[in-house]
């Protein structure tokens, strides 16, 4: 999860490094290298039992949309904007997949939510750069649209791999298929429309570098992660998604942030590790509830021992209880046809 963020992380400052180039072309032309770098796998993938109805919304909420919305959003309200906004995506993923624990859930996560939420404040209350303004105000809201896009998709993709492990090693081909195929139409329109962007191949180079290490290289990993982790604490790691977007932002503005922007980073990020943590607390408490639960029909377990030494116990007293009485019945038998 520490690389596929790093990989995502890296998608807040591409619009940056290709000025020149329409967000939404650059958008779709990182799509169609994800489904050219994907095609290896086609035979493979044609093999195996594909949902594709499913991978299909997955590469459209996930990736084309997901990351349209993101570039749009960078080019609004600035990377820094874009990039705190983002980090909302663990909160809700954690909040969705807690509502199954009930009140007592939510209640656990309400000081990592609060956390999050002083930071969200601190990163646009202070000065950061980007156009400012009503710009800024539009770029936020397309950035809200992401965070919910992504979150449905991040928590559907967990459940498919629940359900289907065997897809792991074929699933980022498929999606990356998928979104090739629904991001060709959409670049030729572009490139009709605007035409070839100026500086093409720095603007190639940057598709390529989405397409194979942000697209490609990252849905793998987070494959990978999403099949040994819970939903709540893969969630809580797409935080490194945001902390590596704030240092590239940062990078690329060639100067520190404010303090208020960097303070309210630190707390969104404390508040992620706060949420990993409550989260990690309760799931080892629920396996020890149910390996306790397990224990009590499990034979040679401690539990199980216990009460067959319990049982076992209770049948020597019987045992004996019964034996007193059969002696006593026996001797009054005695005294009876023997009187004295």
């Amino acid at each position: 999860m520490v690389l596929a963020g790093a990989g995502w992380g890296a998608v807040f400052v591409a619009p940056e490094l290709a000025p020149l180039a329409p967000a939404l072309l650059l958008a779709m032309g990182r799509f169609l290298a994800f489904g050219a770098v994907s095609l290896p796998q086609l035979r493979r993938v044609l093999r195996a039992d594909v949902p594709w109805v499913r991978v299909t919304a997955h590469a459209l909420t996930g990736s084309l949309l997901y990351y349209g919305l993101v570039a749009l959003s960078v080019r609004l309200a600035g990377p820094t904007i874009a990039v705190a906004t983002i980090g909302l995506v663990p909160v809700v993923m954690a909040l969705i997949s807690a509502r199954h624990r009930g009140r007592a859930g939510l209640v656990a996560l309400l000081p990592a939510l609060a956390l999050v939420g002083v930071g969200q404040v601190l990163v646009h209350a202070g000065p950061t750069p980007g156009p400012g303004g009503w710009s800024a105000v539009v770029g936020t809201v397309l950035a809200l649209v992401a965070v919910a896009s992504w979150s449905w998709y991040g928590l559907d993709s967990h459940r498919l791999l629940a359900v289907r492990p065997d897809l792991g090693p074929v699933l980022a081909g498929a999606q990356g298929l998928a979104a090739g195929v629904l991001a060709l139409p959409l670049a030729i329109w572009l490139l009709a429309v605007d035409g070839v962007p100026a500086e093409p191949v720095r603007a190639l180079l940057v598709v390529l570098f989405l397409g194979l290490v942000s697209s490609w290289l990252a849905v793998r990993l987070w494959h990978a992660a999403a099949a040994r982790l819970s939903p709540v604490l893969v969630s809580q790691l797409m935080a490194l998604e945001t902390a590596w977007g704030f240092v590239f932002a940062a990078l690329l503005a060639g100067a520190v942030p404010g303090p208020l922007a960097l303070l309210g980073e630190v707390a969104l990020v404390a508040g992620v590790a706060l949420a990993v943590v409550t989260d990690g607390h309760r799931e080892r408490q629920a396996g020890l509830s149910r390996q306790a639960d397990g224990d009590h029909d499990i034979p040679g377990s401690s539990a199980s021992n216990a009460r067959a030494t319990r049982s076992a116990a209770s049948r020597m007293r019987e045992e004996r209880g019964s034996s007193a009485e059969v002696c006593a019945t026996a001797s009054s038998s005695a005294h009876t046809s023997n009187p004295a």
